[in-house]
């Protein structure tokens, strides 16, 4: 968290900001507090300079749309849609760190939680796919470690989204963190991709790295789709797993449904009970909880930058890894 800018808004709708929150290529995010000052609420409001392309505002759309389909399990309910007014929505704060913040702050998560995870996030991906759509994202900026399991903060492209630029003649430019080797020779991204990036996500929460991270950065997509994952640091008891969901041919990969029961069968609720963060992402879980309360007792933006500026490592953003 951070105090606001001088020229970030103050209110949406009927929300009024508390504090920047965390910020993507598409969009920032604010802390906010609801009409009736009980509720926090995150709101997710679109860059401006990417908000004016129509291009820019179908796609937050029907990504907002797609959200609000699928809202519960291990995804938040949206509380509004896109408004005339600009292109934001919100939903409820629920104290967590993303995977990138959780890793930068503890490094590699245990076996444990990284089943947690996995078996959360495909839970997710089933239902993606039993709808005939594609998720496309994941990234280590959009899942969230909450104390009662992992949430999705984003939808589609624009929240899985490395890079996100308005160019002449009002085109949109989304430069996807995680590709996969499909996408990379062309091929449009289908139900089996979500399964690898899965696969790329769960072996960066094993190791606090991604597969094909070794060599250069802009060999990345030529490793994708032809050299070998390196998964010699991942848990024996995950590799098989992951190694499946990181197969170059598409027909070769599991489907959602098999990876989610064969990480906990009972469950990521289940599995998650009693705890399952390690202990200083879940320290670092209740700190925040605690700074937003502290904001109620800072009225004025001044006020607030003293409020925020105790945010420590713990919010940190690391900045998520390019595959």
């Amino acid at each position: 968290m951070e105090a606001l800018r001088q020229d970030d808004p103050r209110r949406f709708g009927p929300y009024t900001v508390l504090a920047r929150f965390r910020e993507t290529a598409s969009a920032v995010r604010y802390l906010a507090r609801d009409m009736d000052g009980d509720g926090r609420v995150v709101v997710t409001a679109a860059r401006p300079e990417l908000a004016a392309l129509p291009a820019f505002r179908r796609r937050f759309q029907a990504e907002a749309r797609t959200a609000e389909r699928l809202s519960g399990g291990w995804v938040q309910p949206p509380l509004a849609g896109p408004e005339d007014d600009g292109l934001w929505t919100a939903a409820a704060y629920v104290p967590a760190l993303t995977l990138a913040e959780a890793i930068a702050l503890a490094g590699p998560l245990p076996e444990r939680a990284v089943r947690i995870l996995g078996a959360g996030l495909a839970e997710t991906l089933s239902r993606v796919h039993a709808t005939g759509a594609v998720l496309q994202g994941l990234a280590p900026g959009t899942v969230l470690l909450a104390e009662d399991g992992p949430r999705l903060a984003a939808f589609g492209p624009l929240g899985g989204a490395a890079g996100a630029e308005a160019r002449e003649g009002g085109q949109l430019s989304v430069r996807l963190g995680y590709l996969t080797p499909e996408q990379v020779g062309g091929e449009a991204a289908g139900t089996p991709s979500d399964l690898f990036v899965l696969g790329l996500l769960l072996a960066y929460a094993a190791t606090g790295t991604t597969p094909f991270a070794d060599g250069p950065a802009d060999g990345a997509a030529e490793r994708i789709a032809h050299a070998s994952a390196e998964l010699g640091s991942v848990p024996d008891a995950l590799r098989g797993l992951i190694a499946g969901c990181l197969a170059k041919d598409p027909a070769d990969r599991p489907g959602a449904g098999a990876v989610a029961a064969e990480l906990a069968l009972e469950g990521a609720a289940g599995l998650a009970r009693g705890g399952w963060l390690p202990e200083p992402v879940a320290t670092a879980v209740t700190d925040q909880a605690a700074r937003v309360r502290a904001l109620d007792a800072a009225p004025e933006a001044g006020a607030q930058a003293g409020a925020v500026a105790a945010a420590g490592t713990a919010d940190a953003g690391a900045a998520a890894p390019a595959g």
